[in-house]
């Protein structure tokens, strides 16, 4: 939504396809759940490499995409900025709960039905996750994963983070089989080792973002061929990240 104020059209777009590379406040909190559970001490080294990773990423699929979106065309960034005031209550009020109505209408109907269909999948036939048509599709997805070194438990709790980013830490908590009085960061080291679980991070980092943002930005290109075309780059850009977070991990000894 923000990208509107970019006046190129070409430009605009660019900006929405590369939007959703840069890390969220929800694959932050995974990352350093996550970082802290396989890593212990290097957590915070291991944390911000691969949100280093993240920009990298983000400048070269911005220069790729500049190349061949917006070849010989010059882009100047003009922003208006306002006066500055004491904050009004009642504006910000206006101003926020319009921001927040329009992404209710807009993306709403987008979000209550991508939930409900991964809730269908994960319930569906016997109401038991482990049994389900998710655990079924994680299942057929295992060969992909073995590659990064990932069970099909974990490549359920990826496509769960495809409604909300959370949602991996929840799912991995069912499928594991925590309790009251072991933890998902005490169960989850033991289940992946330090290789897997980078690539595991490598590949949350870099994912297809969550159903709401898939809804914007299909509202904002008004084009289901761009966001088609972003979901498909953001896969292929997570799967290969994932691959070299694996080999590397192994090749510098993390263990798999």
């Amino acid at each position: 939504l923000g990208a509107r104020i970019v006046d190129s059209r070409r430009g605009r777009l660019i900006t929405i396809l590369l939007a959703p590379l840069v890390p969220c406040t929800a694959r932050l909190g995974v990352l350093a759940t996550l970082a802290t559970a396989f890593f212990g001490p290097l957590a915070f080294p291991v944390t911000l490499g691969l949100i280093a990773v993240n920009i990298v990423v983000l400048v070269l699929l911005g220069l790729v995409l500049n190349r061949f979106l917006v070849s010989g065309e010059q882009m100047a960034f003009i922003m208006e900025l306002p006066l500055y005031h004491r904050p009004n209550l009642r504006t910000i009020g206006l101003f926020v709960w319009r921001h927040i109505k329009e992404f209710l209408v807009r993306a709403g109907t987008i979000i209550l039905a991508a939930s409900v269909v991964v809730w269908l999948l994960s319930t569906l036939p016997t109401g038991d996750l482990t049994t389900s048509y998710l655990a079924g599709i994680g299942r057929a997805l295992e060969p992909l994963g073995r590659l990064m070194g990932l069970s099909w438990r974990a490549m359920v709790a990826l496509l769960s983070s495809f409604v909300a980013k959370e949602n991996s830490l929840a799912t991995l908590a069912v499928l594991y089989g925590t309790s009251e009085g072991t933890g998902l960061t005490t169960v989850l080291p033991q289940a992946l080792g330090p290789a897997a679980g980078l690539a595991f991070l490598a590949v949350q980092m870099l994912f297809v973002p969550c159903v709401a943002t898939v809804a914007v930005i299909r509202q904002e290109t008004r084009s289901w061929g761009w966001t088609i075309l972003d979901i498909g780059l953001l896969l292929v850009i997570s799967i290969a990240g994932g691959m070299a977070a694996y080999r590397f991990a192994l090749l510098i000894g993390l263990g798999a």
